[in-house]
């Protein structure tokens, strides 16, 4: 029932965009008035500390769908489109509340929703990856797919609006 509603949602928000224009400054404006207790997390810190070879990981989670995910993803991401999925995985590997969580989708909208449900679950470490999988791509951090090779530059531009703002030569799509 929420992945409906969050599909609804972003076919309203990619007919208004599409309408009147989408960027960064739009995208992070409807983010903050619509889930303001969401923190987020920059691609810059997030790629940092997958550097930092010392670094213990949040979990890492990806809300997007199947075909987008099988396109590109961050390595080690767990693909959970829902704070469902997410609570039931936390519970099962026996971890708490506490767990540290990070989660993405193309922009950033979705997993804001997905952050805001999380947190009313009861979760207190949760943030949303600012800009999200886009933005990543587009600064040419590493992404895994599940190709043979198993690394990609490509990202799968989710919808026509949306595709704006993330650089055209980066966009694939799923194999059918």
């Amino acid at each position: 029932m929420l992945m409906l509603k969050l599909i609804a949602a972003a076919s309203v928000s990619s007919f208004f965009f599409g309408l009147f224009g989408v960027s960064w400054e739009s995208v992070d404006e409807k983010i903050q008035s619509e889930f303001p207790g969401v923190q987020s997390v920059s691609t810059d810190v997030l790629f940092a500390r997958y550097e930092a070879s010392d670094a213990k990981l949040p979990i890492i989670i990806d809300v997007r769908e199947d075909g987008e995910f099988r396109v590109s993803h961050l390595d080690d991401a767990l693909h959970l489109e829902s704070a469902e999925a997410i609570s039931s995985v936390i519970a099962e590997r026996g971890l708490g509340k506490d767990t540290e969580i990070i989660v993405y989708c193309s922009v950033g909208y979705r997993s804001a929703s997905v952050a805001a449900d999380l947190q009313a679950r009861g979760f207190t470490k949760v943030l949303n990856l600012e800009h999200s999988l886009f933005e990543w791509a587009n600064k040419g951090y590493p992404m895994t797919s599940e190709s043979e090779s198993g690394s990609t530059d490509k990202v799968h531009p989710f919808n026509k609006a949306w595709s704006v703002l993330v650089d055209d030569s980066l966009h694939a799509y799923p194999d059918k």
